[in-house]
């Protein structure tokens, strides 16, 4: 199966980032914190990463202009030589002048360009009158999501906050468990029988990797096939409860289940020892007794039954 690659090609470049964070920080152009702008530069670098490891290389020459800068500034300015232009001499003086140049050379294309889209959306609007008015309008349309002013970089770093709060950032590293599942059956049965009934969940409480929640989940259904297990749902989208079905020894009972699947002839000699539910008691009325209780009234008493099955109203 080819792997999924995410478009990027909508983020307009790194002058579209560096622009994104300006405005973020809400400082003019003229007066950019570089130190604090670097640094923010960086971490959308390694969020695009996580999308793209080729495009993210496009934004790095950006990066170490940034830096380039911010370690300009960080020394004390070279006295001005002579010999150098007035503009030299100005980039001298301040490292960011032709950073900013390009900057709002960028913005002043990319307002134009918003100014048209805009002007694009408004006339979409715009619909010719039908020849008879349209009666079944509806006078309260559903409430639309205003996206229009969330760039992508927005976007990008709520994808970055997730991947932070989830932890889908952290390296993965392969896991290899070679535990039997019957070992994890055992693990299950034991734990009901000595705590009793639980529920689905807390099985799975405090395991340290998916691997093994994997195992003890169709170790779990091995159970219930196998009946050793019973799981119950009082309502749709309810907690499951599980209990045991049998007091036999844990391993003695796993192992009798599976010599039931691989020579079930001899697993009949040693059946397993399950917990039978008490039997509910049917009494057979007479005729007598059935017409008592279906003429009785509300509110008049309960009919009790002599031993001989005979009504008696009851005190």
């Amino acid at each position: 199966m080819a792997d999924y690659r995410v478009n990027l090609d909508i983020f307009a470049g790194p002058l579209d980032l560096l622009l994104h964070l300006v405005r973020k920080e809400e400082v003019d152009i003229y007066d950019i914190p570089i130190a604090k702008i670097t640094d923010q530069y960086i971490g959308y670098i390694e969020i695009l990463k996580s999308f793209d490891i080729d495009l993210a290389g496009d934004f790095l020459v950006m990066a170490a202009t940034l830096m380039q800068i911010k370690s300009a500034m960080l020394l004390p300015p070279a006295e001005p030589d002579s010999d150098l232009l007035d503009g030299q001499a100005d980039d001298l003086a301040d490292p960011r002048k032709e950073l900013i140049r390009q900057l709002l050379e960028y913005k002043k294309f990319k307002d134009a360009a918003n100014l048209l889209s805009d002007a694009a959306a408004s006339q979409r609007e715009r619909f010719p009158r039908p020849d008879s008015i349209i009666e079944d309008i509806n006078p309260d349309p559903e409430p639309q999501i205003d996206i229009d002013h969330v760039s992508v970089w927005d976007l990008l770093e709520a994808f970055g906050s997730l991947m932070q709060a989830t932890g889908a950032d952290r390296a993965m590293r392969h896991i290899k468990d070679d535990t039997p599942i019957d070992l994890y059956q055992i693990e299950i049965l034991h734990r009901l029988q000595e705590e009793g009934p639980t529920s689905f969940e807390r099985i799975f409480e405090s395991k340290p990797n998916r691997v093994v929640m994997i195992g003890l989940f169709l170790a779990l259904l091995e159970l219930i096939r196998e009946k050793l297990v019973f799981a119950k749902q009082s309502a749709p989208l309810s907690s499951i409860n599980l209990r045991p079905l049998t007091d036999e020894p844990a391993e003695e009972a796993v192992q009798k289940a599976i010599l039931a699947l691989v020579e079930p002839e001899k697993a009949k000699l040693h059946p397993t020892k399950r917990i039978e539910e008490p039997p509910i008691p049917i009494v057979e009325l007479s005729p007598k007794s059935e017409s008592a209780i279906r003429s009785q009234k509300p509110g008049e008493g309960t009919v009790e039954l002599t031993k001989d099955h005979t009504p008696q109203a009851a005190d």
